[in-house]
């Protein structure tokens, strides 16, 4: 919020005019049927109505029915978006599959391993096995997806962040973290592609816009790993702690 901040003043951007109370109701009480949707997909995968997919269907289906009685679907502009859609899934399809071979094949070479066997000769020492494992995590999430990545790296890691002293609830959360900027970091990573791709803009334009806020997004995850309290404070609270 601070970078947007200083970012929108730096630029002078417009302020935009304040709201009366009479549109913010309007707009709140006109926002509630849109704003169900996330709660359908939540309510529907952790109650196990349906899977992921099957929800998400759902969701895609009430988005349509509202859309059109709001007025702002028709049936020309239905077909506009339905072509639109599938070639933009198309496009990130064949992103997710060029980024898969290209995990499988890192995967096979057993590269993970290696550079996880190169961060356990400084398990004795905490902070550089906890700053190592987090460049590790980067660099892996860059070149690999998120999910394979976490399911070949963590059960390798976890105990060895045990035996340093480390909350597996922390390192975790650690570990998700790093994960997370990994796949946005350009010019490789798959989610900054397929963000690239969804708001059909350069990845050049994008990536210099990207870089402040990653250098932002870093340093709270550094914070984070520094100060085990922003995790641990309200586990413990509760009795849930790891």
């Amino acid at each position: 919020m601070v970078l947007i901040y200083i970012q929108a003043r730096l630029s002078h951007a417009p302020r935009a005019p304040r709201a009366s109370l009479r549109q913010l109701m309007t707009a709140t009480l006109g926002g509630l049927p849109p704003l169900l949707m996330p709660v359908i997909l939540f309510a529907g995968i952790l109650l196990g109505i349906g899977t992921p997919t099957e929800v998400s269907s759902f969701a895609v289906v009430y988005g349509v029915v509202l859309a059109a009685i709001y007025g702002e679907l028709g049936l020309r502009a239905l077909v506009d978006n339905v072509i639109a859609c599938a070639a933009l899934s198309g496009m990130i399809l064949f992103i997710l599959a060029a980024a898969s071979s290209f995990s499988w094949t890192l995967s096979v070479a057993n590269l993970p391993q290696r550079l996880v066997g190169i961060l356990t000769r400084v398990q004795n020492n905490r902070w550089l096995f906890l700053f190592g494992s987090i460049l590790l995590l980067i660099v892996i999430g860059t070149i690999l997806e998120g999910l394979p990545a976490l399911l070949i790296l963590a059960p390798i890691l976890m105990p060895i962040a045990s035996q340093v002293g480390l909350s597996q609830l922390h390192y975790g959360i650690i570990l998700v973290l790093a994960m997370g900027i990994g796949i946005f970091i350009p010019p490789a990573g798959n989610g900054f592609y397929v963000c690239c791709a969804v708001c059909g803009t350069s990845i050049e334009k994008s990536s210099r816009a990207l870089i402040p806020l990653l250098v932002v997004v870093f340093i709270g995850l550094l914070v984070v790993a520094l100060v085990p309290w922003f995790t641990l404070f309200l586990p413990a609270k509760f009795h849930l702690g790891g």
